[in-house]
């Protein structure tokens, strides 16, 4: 539902830009979900004879993925996360995630874990949201959960997702410096949609946020009421920031 709108627009634009070594042979997708990435990465995967090992924790997207691609060879996918890789020590040519990072528990310990199954030749590109990612957007968010949850249960939400600067980001991979090219960069967008529209990707991620919200019937009423607020005849607008890091070999 979301494959050409918001983040999924934004995604396929990052995968087009990933580059591949003539080295790389296996691609590590963290966090691939129902494969998204290999769907549009496919015919390059044959074009370099590639093969493709995804990684996801949510047992539902991952079935998907595995039943897309049962004929194919080319890709196998396994439960796992960043914090636990299924992999062994330095298997892994290019690891790409798109959209994923963001939501670990602990950022030292995936970095840790990438560090562990990327080859000392191989390289990482990372897509991931920001830590100002639609602040606007955000503010009329907690505007409606004010009707509905006390200061202390919002406060809990926002700490729900990894939020970091593109400084952070370099920071919390030191572990690669020794052998790697570190570097974040961030990138902003304004996308406009329907109240329709930003509820195809946004209800697939707010479980968590409105989960304490009793009347979540009367809490989407005053959602739409304080979103189509900022529609002032382009649609509602939503501000992306996004990071873009690129871990390159040295050797």
């Amino acid at each position: 539902m979301n494959k050409n709108f918001l983040y999924g627009d934004i995604t396929v634009r990052f995968l087009k830009q990933v580059q591949f070594g003539p080295d790389d042979k296996v691609v590590l997708d963290l966090g691939c979900g129902t494969g998204f990435a290999f769907d549009e990465l496919h015919g390059e995967f044959v074009r370099r004879d590639m093969r493709g090992i995804g990684v996801d924790p949510a047992e539902g997207m991952l079935q998907i993925a595995i039943e897309k691609y049962a004929g194919d060879a080319r890709f196998s996918f396994h439960d796992g996360s960043f914090e636990r890789i299924p992999l062994p020590d330095r298997s892994v040519d290019k690891l790409i995630s798109t959209l994923a990072l963001h939501w670990v528990k602990s950022l030292d310990v995936a970095v840790q874990e990438m560090r562990r199954v990327i080859r000392d030749t191989g390289s990482i590109d990372v897509f991931m949201i920001a830590r100002d990612d639609g602040a606007n957007f955000k503010k009329a968010i907690v505007n409606a959960l004010k009707k509905h949850l006390t200061f202390s249960q919002i406060i809990k939400t926002a700490g729900l997702v990894q939020r970091v600067t593109a400084t952070e980001l370099e920071r919390a991979f030191t572990p690669f410096r020794e052998r790697f090219e570190v570097k974040a960069t961030q990138f902003t967008d304004v996308v406009y949609g329907s109240f329709d529209d930003h509820m195809k990707w946004w209800k697939a991620r707010s479980t968590p946020v409105i989960a304490e919200v009793e009347d979540k019937q009367q809490f989407m009423v005053d959602l739409r009421r304080e979103l189509e607020a900022l529609d002032h005849g382009s649609g509602i607008p939503f501000d992306t920031a996004y990071l873009w890091l690129k871990v390159t070999s040295r050797t």
